[in-house]
């Protein structure tokens, strides 16, 4: 509700609609405020195995049969969650596909290089 009632005061007086249907001026809505992003930084291997072992702490804490473990591949962090109770793995972050992307667009521009060279 506030969102709208600071919307409506940014409108100026001669920009709302008048009540002659489709005849009267068209309101404008104020452009989007961009919001700077932060920038992005490298994580490094033991900021990965810390959030590890804090999600599988709280996976015990919280009684579920679930465990956390991450693996490096292609120069990029794979976690995979396992539910230990059927000792399967429920989700890879990132999915193995993108992994496999990303080590095809490796090897593509050390073709591209090599080809250069």
């Amino acid at each position: 509700m506030e969102i709208l009632r600071s919307a409506v005061s940014q409108v100026s007086p001669d920009k709302v609609p008048t009540g002659g249907g489709a005849v009267g001026k068209v309101s404008e809505v104020p452009p989007l405020k961009k919001t700077a992003e932060p920038p992005v930084r490298p994580v490094s291997e033991k900021q990965v195995q810390d959030a590890v072992d804090q999600a599988n702490k709280l996976a015990v804490a919280f009684d579920r049969s679930l465990k956390y473990e991450y693996k490096k591949e292609a120069d990029v962090y794979q976690v995979s969650v396992i539910d230990t109770s059927k000792d399967e793995v429920v989700r890879k972050i990132p999915p193995d596909e993108v992994v496999r992307f990303m080590e095809n667009i490796r090897e593509l521009f050390g073709a591209l290089l090599d080809v250069n060279a």
